[in-house]
C-alpha cells in the first residue's frame, strides 16, 4: 500500500527511528543513495525506497488469510505475518471453544468444542463415565447413577494436627482434583489447597495459599483447560480484600502471583469465580456499612490481567449478600441472598459478558420459602439453583430453575424428604438431570449426615435420596466436583474426631 508523504533523513524523527546503517549514515548531508540505506530493523513490517535522496515509505506489509476467525497482524521483528485465532483451544483437542454468546459450531462461533476445559470433549467423540460430556450433545455421562461409597471409606484431608477445617471448594483440572479448605492453626486461619486422585485420596501434602498468616479464607477456584483462576479474601493488608492469582496443573502460582483486586473501607468478603471460556470472572460480598451489603463482580483476562474496572451489581441500598455465579453460553447468571437476620430471599439475574444486567434480577423466593448460601449451575437450556431455609423448624433444602432470560421457570421445590432438618445443598447439572448433595439429620445418628439424590432437569423425581455418610457427629459443608473416572467427589466438614477435619468420599458412576 502506497503512502503519500515524505519523511526527510534530516528529521530527528527519522533518525530515531532508523537503524545506523540507514537514511543518512553515509554523510549526514545526503538523505540515501540506494533503497538499502533505508531499512529499519526494528520494524520489517514496513518498506522504504530511496527516492530523490530521501527515504520514503512505500508500503506496509498487509496480512489477510482471509478467515473472519483470526486476527491478522504482522510482527514488526520478523516482518511476518501472524493468525492468531479469535477463541482458545487450552485443552489442546484440536477444536477451538466458540465465542462468547455463541453455541459450538453455530455460525460466526469460529469454534465448536463444548468444554474447551477438558481434551475429551469433543463433536463426535464417544460418551464414557468421565464426567464429560463426550460427545458434545449437551448431556454428562448420558444415563449414568451414581452409588454412594461404602460407609467408612471417606478420606480425610485436612492433617491431624489441624485446630479447625472447612472446605472450600473442589475442582477438577485434567486427570486430578484441586481441593481447596480453610485451616486453623493456633487460632490462625489460612487457605490450602491440596491435590487429589479421582477417588478422592491425597497425592500431595498441603500447600499455603499466600504463604502469609492474613486469615485468608473462602478461596474458590475454575479450571480453564491448562491453569486455574482462584480468588479468595485476606486482611494482609490490614482489611479484607479480594485477591486473585493463576495456578499451574500441578498447584503452584503462574508469575505475577497474588493480585489484589479490591481497595475499600469495608470488608470485601465471600467471592465466587467462573470461566466464560475467554474469561475469568468473579463476584463477592461488599461491606457498606454493618447492616448494608452489596454484589460486586471483575473481569480478569487469562493472563490476568484486569478486563475493565469493578463493578456494582446491586444498588447496596440491601443486605445483598453471598453471591454465586456461573457461566452460560450467550450469558453469564448470579445468585445471591437479599435480607437481614430475619429475612434471606434467594435472588436471580442474568447479565452479559460484560457483567451488564440482560433482565432485572428476580426473587426466587416470594412466598413463605426463604433461603441461605445459594449456588448455581448452568444445566443446557437454564440455570439450577439449590439453597437452604435456615430459620428455626423451617429448616429443609430446596431447588430452583431459572430460564437464561431471566425468568423463572421451576419455583423452589424440595428436594428432600420430609420429617427432618437439612442444611448445606451443593449440586452438579448433567445437562438433562442434576446430582445433589446435602446434609439431613433424619438418621437421629447425633448429627447430620450426607445425603444425595438425582432430580430430572425440571426437578422432577429420577431417584429417591440415599445416604453417603454415616459417622457420629455432623457431616455437613459438602462442595462437589467430577472426577476424570466419572465419580463424583464430595469435598466436606466431619466432625468425627476430636476437632472438626475436611474429608472426602465418592459417588461410584455406573453407565447404563
Amino acid at each position: 500500500m502506497k503512502l503519500g508523504s515524505l519523511v526527510a533523513c534530516s528529521s530527528l524523527v527519522l533518525v530515531a527511528l532508523l537503524s545506523a546503517q540507514g537514511c543518512g549514515a553515509r554523510t549526514k548531508l545526503i538523505g540515501c543513495e540506494r533503497d538499502g540505506d533505508c531499512a529499519d530493523s526494528r520494524d520489517l513490517c514496513t518498506q522504504y525506497a530511496c527516492i530523490a535522496e530521501a527515504c520514503t515509505v512505500v508500503s506496509h506489509t498487509v496480512c489477510d488469510d482471509h478467515d473472519p476467525c483470526t486476527d491478522d497482524s504482522c510482527t514488526k521483528k520478523e516482518g511476518t505475518c501472524l493468525f492468531a485465532h479469535q477463541t482458545y483451544d487450552l485443552d489442546k483437542d484440536g477444536h477451538y471453544a466458540p465465542k462468547e454468546g455463541f453455541d459450538p459450531g453455530a455460525p460466526g462461533s469460529c469454534g465448536d468444542d463444548c468444554n474447551d476445559t477438558d481434551p475429551s470433549a469433543y463433536p463426535g467423540n464417544k460418551e464414557i463415565c468421565d464426567g464429560v460430556d463426550n460427545e458434545c450433545n449437551g448431556i454428562i455421562d448420558d444415563g449414568a447413577t451414581y452409588t454412594p461409597a461404602v460407609f467408612g471409606s471417606e478420606v480425610q484431608i485436612s492433617e491431624p494436627e489441624v485446630d479447625y477445617a472447612e472446605p472450600e471448594h473442589l475442582t477438577r483440572g485434567g486427570a486430578v482434583l484441586l481441593a481447596g479448605y480453610s485451616a486453623s492453626r493456633n487460632g490462625q486461619f489460612s487457605p490450602e489447597n491440596r491435590l487429589l486422585d479421582p477417588s478422592g485420596k491425597p497425592t500431595t501434602p498441603p500447600f499455603h495459599l499466600t504463604k502469609v498468616d492474613a486469615s485468608g479464607s473462602n478461596a474458590s477456584a475454575v479450571w480453564t483447560g491448562d491453569r486455574w483462576g482462584i480468588v479468595w479474601s485476606d486482611r494482609r493488608d490490614g482489611n479484607y480484600e479480594i485477591y486473585f492469582a493463576a495456578l499451574d496443573g500441578q498447584g503452584q502460582k503462574i508469575s505475577p502471583g497474588d493480585e489484589r483486586i479490591t481497595v475499600s473501607g469495608g470488608f470485601s468478603l465471600y467471592p465466587r469465580i467462573t470461566w466464560t471460556g475467554r474469561e475469568f470472572v468473579f463476584v463477592w460480598q461488599e461491606e457498606i456499612d454493618n447492616v448494608r451489603f452489596k454484589v460486586q463482580g471483575q473481569r480478569v483476562a487469562l493472563d490476568g490481567t484486569l478486563a475493565g474496572d469493578i463493578k456494582d451489581l446491586t444498588p447496596g441500598g440491601n443486605g445483598d449478600q453471598g453471591p454465586a455465579i456461573a457461566s452460560g453460553r450467550k450469558e453469564l447468571a448470579i445468585t445471591w441472598v437479599r435480607g437481614d437476620t430475619n429475612d434471606h430471599r434467594v435472588m436471580f439475574q442474568t447479565l452479559d459478558f460484560a457483567m451488564k444486567a440482560k433482565a432485572p434480577a428476580i426473587n426466587v423466593t416470594p412466598g413463605s420459602v426463604q433461603g441461605d448460601y445459594p449456588e448455581i449451575a448452568f444445566n443446557r437450556t437454564g440455570y439450577v439453583l439449590g439453597f437452604a431455609d435456615p430459620r428455626a423448624g423451617k429448616r429443609a433444602v430446596f431447588a430452583a430453575v431459572a430460564s437464561t432470560d431471566g425468568t423463572l421457570v421451576v419455583p423452589p421445590t424440595t428436594i428432600a424428604l420430609p420429617g427432618a432438618n437439612q442444611r448445606d445443598v451443593s449440586l452438579l447439572a448433567l445437562g438433562d438431570r442434576v446430582v445433589f448433595v446435602y446434609s439431613d439429620d433424619r438418621d437421629a445418628n447425633k448429627g447430620y449426615e450426607l445425603y444425595t439424590r438425582t432430580l430430572w432437569s425440571d426437578l422432577s423425581s429420577l431417584s429417591p435420596p440415599a445416604r453417603v455418610t454415616s459417622a457420629i457427629g455432623d457431616s455437613i459443608g459438602a462442595t462437589l466436583a467430577f472426577a476424570s473416572t466419572g465419580s463424583v467427589v464430595a469435598l466436606f466438614r466431619d466432625d468425627r474426631g476430636p476437632a472438626p477435619a475436611v474429608f472426602s468420599t465418592a459417588l461410584a458412576c455406573k453407565m447404563p
